[in-house]
């Protein structure tokens, strides 16, 4: 069938001023920020191929895997998107934006060198496809996991991030306003998390010592609220462990859907992140805070999933605890010294990160739309 639609779409004429976005939760990431810089300008008709178009319904969009939609990109002059779709059957004609949703520090694709069952991402080579990167080093890392000439990568810095550099929205349900620090828990996905009965594993924040009571006790000793944001899976498992414990806040997907809120909208106000292995603390190190990598597994996840960025001691600028009290230890230390690790955070951000400003949205509209390279 795509066969089919991509020999349609040769003869489809286009629109060069209609520009479909996509993105994964709709209206989020990538896609939204540079929506949100090109509505701003008023040059260009943006359509949102969304899930759920009644959730939002001020935008302009159609419903996903509609004939509408379908119609609408197919006569699209530029596609946009943080996670390949519509890349099936577009064509050269037709610019593709691969925004993708964050730089890898794990191994993907076809830099996997464990078992892979995954759908290869599409290449191309031609002048109208353009993927966007962080810095050289992540380039050639995005080159290397999509298997992709390296020329067609862009260093832009990521639109969404433009975020970080303002002032973080408020919360519903959530005054972080009544306390004294903010830490953050994001954690990536891992479907080993969950053991054959459906019970779930990372509730206990990666500790197999785990004790709810005692941090509970330490975050309201020290008046810190912890939000915790995990998939979207794991939420209505992750609840009953949470709702329990005073100081923590589940970022729930729903609300931040209805809100349209980012997880980089929440970054901006937080002090210190913890996180194991996802790339959003690259993201983090724009704002020079302490990050702390919660790694109990670490030999067995880089046995079953490895890394694209090693060593990984090196590329995590940060302690790395594998129990329950060594977290609360560096807890308390990044707490109450943001220079703590400055040195080493400064070191990869300066290699992650090669802008380091609110203006990534703006370099990809010129790289794309006026024709001006982000480098």
């Amino acid at each position: 069938m795509n066969r089919i639609l991509k020999i349609i779409n040769y003869i489809i004429p286009k629109n060069r001023r209609l520009v479909v976005f996509d993105s994964a939760p709709d209206f989020t990431g990538n896609s939204m920020a540079l929506f949100e810089f090109m509505d701003s300008r008023g040059e260009f008709e943006a359509l949102w191929i969304a899930d759920e178009p009644e959730r939002h319904p001020e935008f302009n969009q159609v419903k996903r895997d509609s004939i509408r939609a379908l119609l609408r990109i197919l006569r699209a002059g530029t596609l946009v998107s943080t996670h390949g779709r519509m890349a099936e059957i577009r064509v050269p004609s037709q610019r593709y934006v691969n925004l993708w949703h964050g730089m890898p520090l794990k191994a993907m694709a076809y830099a996997e060198t464990t078992g892979r069952d995954f759908t290869d991402p599409v290449r191309f080579s031609d002048e109208n496809y353009y993927m966007i990167a962080t810095s050289t080093i992540m380039r050639n890392a995005l080159a290397a996991c999509f298997n992709q000439d390296a020329r067609r990568i862009h260093v832009t810095g990521q639109p969404r991030n433009d975020k970080l550099f303002r002032e973080p929205p408020e919360i519903p349900g959530i005054d972080t306003e009544s306390y004294s620090k903010v830490v953050l828990f994001a954690p990536t996905f891992r479907k080993s998390d969950f053991l054959s009965d459906g019970d779930m594993l990372s509730h206990n924040l990666n500790f197999p010592d785990f004790n709810p009571e005692a941090l509970s006790g330490f975050l309201t000793e020290n008046n810190v609220l912890l939000l915790v944001k995990f998939h979207p899976a794991e939420e209505k498992f992750a609840e009953k462990f949470l709702d329990e414990m005073e100081n923590v806040a589940l970022l729930r997907t729903e609300m931040l859907k209805d809100e349209m809120l980012d997880i980089n909208d929440i970054l901006a106000g937080v002090d210190v992140l913890v996180t194991d292995y996802s790339s959003i603390y690259f993201d983090f190190l724009l704002l020079d805070r302490p990050i702390i990598f919660a790694v109990s597994d670490l030999e067995e996840y880089a046995r079953t999933r490895s890394f694209v960025l090693e060593p990984f001691e090196f590329w995590t600028p940060g302690p790395k605890v594998r129990t329950f009290r060594e977290f609360l230890d560096e807890l308390e230390r990044s707490l109450n010294d943001p220079q703590y690790y400055a040195g080493e955070r400064r070191t990869i951000n300066e290699l992650v990160n090669h802008y380091r400003d609110d203006r990534s949205s703006e370099r990809v509209y010129r790289l794309v739309f006026q024709g001006e390279d982000g480098e």
